[in-house]
Parts: structure tokens; sequence; C-alpha cells
């Protein structure tokens, strides 16, 4: 995994850049808010365009290098000159940064799928686009907060075809990667509990085979590499992750990991994109078009975001 730290002329100034996303959603409030409750421990790039950012008093410049040890600034981009969506060229640009080593970390505000898509992007959203990063091996969507963490195995995927997916040894590479990755940004174990896919985890077969055929065969063969339990009733899984400290449920499809992690923690979640040479995370929320602008909107999610990449910069 390359070192961007390596690349930055001043190693011990970590740059993080964080991105506005849709404009006309709740992503430059809640990007305002939480920058004014971090620490100045770590140097902040904000990059997008001022006139939709409601902070007035971030220093512009140039080049991220101008950006001065536990500063946070301002980095206009321009509009691309096919008009696409603005919040995808934030984004790009952030991206480039961090492959050029000259920030550390991208913090993403949401954006809209439907824009992106509207504008004739090919991407349907932030993960799409991360996957050109690192095309040998797509980046693995994993969800954190304090009291519960999940691992998808699929995301953007039509539910039918999360079956002709969920393979002995897709399974034994996606649990590969997926803790490799955990020990390098965090430096430590943890123990995984896999879902079953079927009600009640297939009921010994009556339900579903996939856990006998496909799920615990690749237990089998990992047994030795990390700590592993299951494969659990969905409805259990999670509620056992609550009782324990350092478990990640690894969760087959979206919603079977999604719904129960936003349902409790939707206001301190964070999406943590693994697999990347660089630390992506971002809020678990969307552009909330509906309370746009009438500043209500909750900084929490974004700022646990800003914070946690805080924490693995250090």
């Amino acid at each position: 995994m390359p070192n961007p730290s390596a690349k930055n002329p001043d190693p011990g100034n970590k740059v993080i850049a964080v991105t506005l996303g849709d404009p006309q959603g709740i992503g430059p409030e809640v990007v305002a808010k939480s920058l004014a409750a971090v620490s100045p421990s770590t140097s902040m790039l904000v990059i997008g365009q001022r006139r939709f950012f409601p902070r007035s008093d971030l220093r512009l410049v140039r080049t991220a290098g101008d950006v001065r040890a536990g500063e946070t600034a301002f980095l206009e981009v321009a509009d691309a000159a096919d008009g696409g969506d603005p919040s995808f060229q934030w984004v790009k640009a952030a991206v480039d940064l961090a492959l050029r080593g000259q920030v550390q970390a991208v913090v993403t505000a949401p954006v809209s799928k439907e824009r992106w898509l509207a504008s004739g992007l090919p991407f349907r959203g932030h993960t799409d686009f991360f996957a050109t990063v690192s095309p040998a091996a797509p980046p693995l969507m994993f969800f954190w907060s304090p009291g519960l963490k999940v691992a998808l195995f699929t995301h953007h995927l039509p539910l039918r075809d999360v079956f002709d997916r969920l393979e002995r040894g897709s399974i034994v590479s996606f649990m590969r990667r997926l803790d490799g990755e955990l020990r390098r940004l965090f430096g430590r174990e943890f123990t995984y509990l896999l879902s079953g896919l079927n009600p009640h985890a297939g009921e010994n077969g009556r339900l579903g085979s996939e856990e006998i055929e496909r799920i615990a065969p690749a237990m089998g063969d990992l047994r030795d590499e990390m700590r592993m339990e299951g494969p659990f009733p969905p409805d259990v899984v999670f509620v056992k992750a609550r009782s324990m400290k350092g478990a990640v449920v690894v969760a087959w499809a979206h919603d079977l990991g999604l719904i129960p992690f936003k349902l409790l923690h939707g206001g301190d979640g964070v999406q943590l994109t693994l697999g990347l040479p660089f630390v992506r995370t971002s809020p678990v929320h969307g552009t909330a078009f509906d309370i746009a602008g009438k500043g209500v909107a909750d900084p929490a999610s974004m700022l646990a975001a800003v914070r946690l990449a805080e924490t693995l910069l250090r």
C-alpha cells in the first residue's frame, strides 16, 4: 500500500481534504458546522466553491501545499468545461491531491447519485468512482461507530444477484482483504461475526443452503487466520455484536447491514472506505434536500467522519 505521507512536502503537516457534497443539499452546512467543532491538530482543506459555503472566514489557497499546520483553508475548484455536476469535480480534485500525496485523507459530504448519473457520469456514487482508483481490487464498504461496526460483502447490487456472488472463494478473498485493511488502519485484531443470508441462518438447510454450502466452508478455510464466529441469524447477529468489544458484523447485502446500522447509529456512524491508498470517510446520511438551507441539519455524522479521519492519521 502506498504511503502518501512520504510525498507530502511537510510530512509533519497532515492535511484532510473535505468536499462540500451536492451544493443544493445539506453538505455545505454540515461541513461548516463540523469544522467549527474540530481541534486544530490536523490541517483541513475544504474543496468546493465559496459561493456555496456558509463560512467566509477561511483563507483561500491556490494549492494544498499552501495550507499551514493546524489551519482550515479553502481550495476553490472551477466548474468543468462540459458543465458536469460540480460535486463530482470537487471529489475528483480531492482524490487527485490524495494520489499525489498532497493530502492524506479525504472526507466527503453527501452527493446525489441521481444527479451524477443525469450529468452523464458512469458512477452511482463515491464508491463506484473510488473503484477507478484501485481497479485491481474494488474498495470495501465498512461502517464504523462506537457501538457497532459493519462490513458489506456486496453493496450497490440488486438483491437477486447477491446469491450468485456468495461463493466460498469470494468470501475467503473478501475476509482476507477486510481483515488486512482493518489491521493496517487500526493496528488491532477484530472478531468477525458472520451473518446468515436466510431467515434463521437457513435453519440447518430447511430455509436455504447458503450457510451450509458456502459461508461455513469459507469460515473453515479462515479459522487459523482470524477470529470468526457464526453464521448467526441476521436478526441475532447485531444484538450479539453490540454486546462485544471489537466485533465486526459481516453482512452479505446492502440493506442487511445498513438498516440496523443506520437505525442504531445514523447520528454518529461513519462510512470508512477500505482498500484505498489514502484514508476516506463520510457521514452515513444523504443530501437531505428537504431540509437544505434551513440551518437545522445535524452535523454529528459529518463531525464523526472528520474525527475518525484525524484518528487514523495519527
